[in-house]
């Protein structure tokens, strides 16, 4: 390996972990969206069998819950998009939390995809840049 393509080499180490970094970034959101969207699911899929009056624990964050009576359990209200929410019957929302959930883990898979790539292929760039500096190190000591 010339000089020009040690060069390269290590630019495009330096260029693929910084895509890594982000990849990881991207996967983490990705984890924390397919959460969310599991919770939210498995809580109305719990409330649709729930009659106006039942009492329930609503969770509030952080592992605290509060007491709370049910009111209305015809409809639950759920976004939309652009800041829009409507009531909507428990069995459309879950449907359309059975969409999103699918699209979010195609999204987990495609990503893994590319990181396991983008992994593969810095494994074997850090090999070969260990390999030409052991070489140099080996022809400075002759």
């Amino acid at each position: 390996m010339n000089e020009q393509e040690i060069m390269a080499a290590t630019q495009e180490m330096e260029l693929l972990r910084a895509q890594l970094d982000n990849m990881h970034k991207q996967g983490e959101f990705i984890h924390i969206t397919l959460e969310e969207y599991s919770r939210a699911k498995g809580a109305l899929e719990e409330l649709k069998d729930k009659k106006e009056g039942d009492d329930i624990l609503v969770p509030i964050g952080a592992n605290c819950w509060v007491h709370a009576t049910l009111g209305n359990t015809s409809k639950a209200i759920a976004s939309i998009g652009s800041n829009l929410a409507v009531g909507q019957k428990f069995e459309a929302i879950i449907e359309r939390l059975d969409r999103q959930l699918e699209e979010i883990k195609n999204a987990q898979n495609e990503l893994s995809g590319k990181l396991a790539k983008a992994e593969a292929r810095a494994n074997d760039l850090s090999a070969i840049l260990e390999e030409v500096y052991e070489q140099m190190e080996a022809n400075r000591a002759k």
